[in-house]
């Protein structure tokens, strides 16, 4: 189910329908629910410090990054790096992003975008451009519906947003610049989204599955099975490198690209 975003009140109540709906009796039937099979295929490391807290491809082959690097112990405080790799490995960006970005990274053919947490506990979406000497800055920042945003994927015309908090997808539309619409993620801890260019996949911490979202409401119609895939308890990440559909799961350093069957 989808609503449209109002603040407020509102907002809360139409979630709180649209799980109603799913699990009241006699409610409409769900669309028929494809169980999907793939095999691991080939690994990419990716041999940075820190964990990643959000990556996308940034052009053709071209990686962009977000790094959460601890303290070292030594005096060295956490930072939150941005990297940008060219498909050759040169490094062309590497900015410091502390205390403004904490997760979350998505392109839209122009600009990167990423999301912060402010003092109050909400949430920021920013776009990040290059300034006039060819630094990534933060260009826009718009307050986020949610408090705990964990990945974005741009769908040609949208950027949508996970929120881990709420258990839904944001979507957020440039031209207005505002959030304007939400749908109910399956599952109920939504965290990696990633766009193949006809469909939207999202992976679930809460029940440790990766499903597939079609349609301009993201309607849920397949799930990979658990023989394939089952990560219960673990964040993982996902991209789409124009080809292929890779899954980063957190605290580890390598990519897995998705085969299917």
């Amino acid at each position: 189910m989808e609503c449209r975003l109002a603040a407020g009140p509102g907002a809360a109540a139409c979630a709180a329908l649209a799980l109603l709906s799913v699990l009241a009796p006699g409610a409409p039937a769900q669309a028929p629910v494809t169980e999907i099979a793939f095999v691991p295929g080939p690994a990419r490391e990716l041999p940075w410090v820190g964990s990643v807290v959000g990556l996308t491809m940034a052009g053709a082959d071209t990686l962009a990054v977000l790094l959460d690097v601890p303290a070292d112990g030594r005096g060295s405080a956490r930072r939150v790096r941005l990297l940008v790799q060219a498909p050759d490995g040169r490094i062309l960006h590497d900015e410091d992003f502390t205390g403004v970005l904490d997760r979350a990274l998505g392109w839209d053919g122009e600009a990167l975008w990423s999301c912060g947490d402010a003092p109050d506990g909400s949430s920021i979406l920013y776009s990040i451009e290059p300034d006039s000497l060819g630094a990534l800055v933060t260009a826009k920042a718009y307050t986020a519906p949610g408090h705990r945003p964990t990945a974005l994927a741009w769908d040609g015309r949208y950027l949508w947003v996970t929120d881990r908090d709420s258990g839904r997808i944001d979507r957020f539309d440039p031209e207005v610049e505002d959030f304007t619409r939400f749908v109910v993620a399956p599952g109920f801890s939504p965290c990696g989204l990633a766009w193949d260019g006809s469909a939207m996949w999202l992976t679930d911490s809460g029940t440790g599955r990766l499903y597939r979202l079609v349609g301009g409401r993201l309607g849920w119609n397949g799930v990979v099975d658990t023989m394939s895939f089952l990560h219960r308890g673990e964040d993982v990440l996902l991209l789409h490198d124009g080809r292929n559909l890779w899954y980063l799961v957190s605290g580890q350093q390598v990519a897995n690209r998705v085969d299917f069957q």
